[in-house]
């Protein structure tokens, strides 16, 4: 019997030349196999197919002078980065738009928020904070926003003042409407409305949609911005909504499209941004890192809640010793129920009868009660943790710290503790809605002026007037005040003394020793002091009597106002016209 060809083709201490006869027999062997299951006249035409399309690409790879490598989710384009967006196969996409990937859709989140006081005091603090500086500043100290140049010291001319003051009113009304009965009607809100929206949706969900207006003639800019559920905003595919990449968002109720936005039309730029390829371009809503803890909070506010509705725990048992028959117990409870039982049976008394002991009655009270604060150290631990994420201060929605030993109102760095976390959060967000406000709105006008709040940092007023004490006349005091300067009946002066008490002797001896006389050491007599003689031309420049009138022509026209005064913006406002 001859060796198996297969054991000695593997086998190493088998001789060199067996084991190449026994490839050899195997390489025939398998020859024969690959004859029968797929004649080689059957498949010949597949093999030249695929090797003619090997050489033909192997050509155009020389010829281009590289190897080219394809870009299958990415749309080529002339400008743009060229890396994945967003990953098309772990993503959920309905249709032409993607879903939001989040353990809770957007409703969920909102639902969440109006189900948790904590979160619902976060919010509301923060659009009541923000609510102060929702119209144009009135004095330099007071809370409020201003449109100004780009570069703070740039000395506004009149008709950059113009226009500025045109792009306030234009903000404060969100839109060339100032009547508020007109405005109504075309569903437009004030500033103050506006950013109370726009505010909730970012907080809630980082959603924060504004639909821009254009006018008609869309070269003239925008003719008003409006706050949009950002609930209902989805985000489309690179390739845009049917097939036009200018669409890239849309507005999905109830399931159906109902209007499509391109860039033009929808503001939608997330609070806080990631690169994950997942997200779609979504953020990341504080309310998501949440879940846990307000569902913890639920819960521990729900065993409260119970404990006040449906509890049936008694307070004790009445232990009744003696020789009482079934008619003197019946008796006695109807009378114990309708004295003390309350509602829901909250003072419902079982009693006991012990017939062993001397006729008495006890009142055995038993070792655990309901405590309505029960967990109240754990729901002051989940409230923290929700004010920190949001970097707020527990302070500021009336709450005690969880690491305080005592009220963290207490002390004197109150002050401070709220300005401290006010840093972390309050001015962040202020700080988001300016960008917003001047990037896509007032840089829609013109690139040199920006929107910015104002009065986010109020001087110390006792510093101030600690400082004015220091340095101002009692004149320079009342004139800050607007009062009338100090009357010098008596030629004393007295509105030009120091209100340092400190300088006072200084400036009194200054003043005697300027009314005392002067010697006069070179004065030639009858000699007329010079009139003329510092050299000066005293020539009037009577430029403006040289022009007919009397008058200077005026090359500053207004650039924001009637649309031929061609300027920054008039021709946005076909309607108003600067006087």
């Amino acid at each position: 019997m001859s060796d198996d060809p297969r054991s000695i083709a593997t086998d190493a201490s088998a001789p060199a030349e067996e084991r190449y006869d026994a490839q050899a027999s195997l390489a025939k062997s398998m020859g024969s196999l690959k004859s029968q299951l797929l004649p080689n006249e059957d498949i010949q035409a597949v093999i030249d197919h695929i090797q003619n399309d090997l050489a033909e690409r192997d050509m155009l790879a020389k010829a281009g002078g590289g190897v080219v490598i394809p870009f299958p989710n990415k749309k080529k384009r002339e400008r743009g980065p060229q890396s994945v967006y967003l990953d098309d196969l772990q993503v959920f996409a309905n249709g032409e738009y993607y879903e939001r990937a989040s353990p809770l859709g957007f409703e969920g989140l909102r639902e969440m928020v109006e189900q948790t006081p904590i979160l619902n005091a976060i919010l509301m603090t923060r659009i009541r904070q923000v609510s102060r500086f929702c119209r144009p500043q009135e004095s330099p100290d007071s809370p409020g926003f201003v449109v100004r140049h780009v570069d703070p010291e740039h000395e506004l001319t009149d008709s950059e003042q113009e226009s500025t003051r045109l792009l306030s009113r234009f903000v404060n009304n969100c839109g060339w409407e100032f009547n508020p009965r007109r405005r109504q009607r075309l569903k437009r809100d004030n500033f103050t409305s506006f950013i109370s929206k726009a505010i909730r949706d970012t907080l809630s969900m980082d959603a924060m949609a504004i639909e821009t207006e254009m006018k008609r003639d869309r070269s003239k800019g925008i003719d008003g911005f409006y706050a949009v559920d950002g609930a209902t905003i989805r985000l489309c595919t690179e390739q845009g909504y049917k097939g036009d990449d200018e669409i890239f968002a849309v507005q999905v109720v109830q399931g159906q499209v109902r209007t499509a936005y391109s860039y033009d039309d929808l503001i939608y730029v997330p609070r806080n941004p990631r690169t994950d390829v997942r997200l779609t371009g979504y953020g990341l809503a504080e309310t998501e890192l949440l879940i846990r803890v307000v569902t913890g909070f639920l819960n521990a506010m729900t065993y409260n809640a119970k404990g006040f509705d449906e509890n049936s725990i008694p307070k004790g048992i009445l232990h009744l010793s003696g020789n009482y028959d079934t008619q003197d117990i019946n008796a006695f409870k109807r009378y114990w129920n309708a004295q003390v039982k309350g509602i829901n049976n909250a003072w419902t008394l079982p009693v006991m009868v012990s017939k062993d002991q001397e006729s008495k009655a006890a009142f055995e009270k038993f070792g655990v009660e309901f405590n309505e604060m029960y967990f109240a150290k754990w729901m002051t631990f989940l409230t923290s943790i929700a004010c920190a994420i949001y970097s707020m201060s527990p302070d500021e929605i009336n709450f005690e710290s969880f690491s305080a030993q005592r009220s963290s109102l207490s002390g004197n760095d109150t002050e401070e503790k709220l300005a401290a976390s006010q840093d972390k959060g309050f001015r962040p967000l202020m700080s988001y809605l300016e960008s917003q406000i001047s990037d896509y709105i007032i840089g829609d006008f013109s690139d040199k002026y920006v929107f910015r709040f104002a009065g986010l940092e109020p001087e110390d007023k006792d510093k101030k007037f600690e400082m004015r004490k220091l340095t101002l006349s009692l004149d320079e005091a009342r004139a800050q005040d607007g009062l009338e300067p100090w009357p010098d009946e008596d030629g004393m002066g007295l509105g030009a003394a120091p209100i340092n008490p400190n300088l006072l002797s200084t400036w009194q001896a200054a003043k005697q020793a300027a009314q005392q006389p002067q010697e006069d050491f070179g004065q030639v007599d009858g000699a007329a002091p010079d009139a003329g003689g510092d050299g000066r031309d005293d020539a009037p420049a009577a430029a403006a009597e040289d022009e007919p009138g009397g008058k200077q022509p005026d090359d500053k026209a207004a650039d924001f106002g009637a649309p031929d005064a061609g300027g920054d913006f008039g021709k946005s406002l076909t309607i108003y016209s600067i006087e």
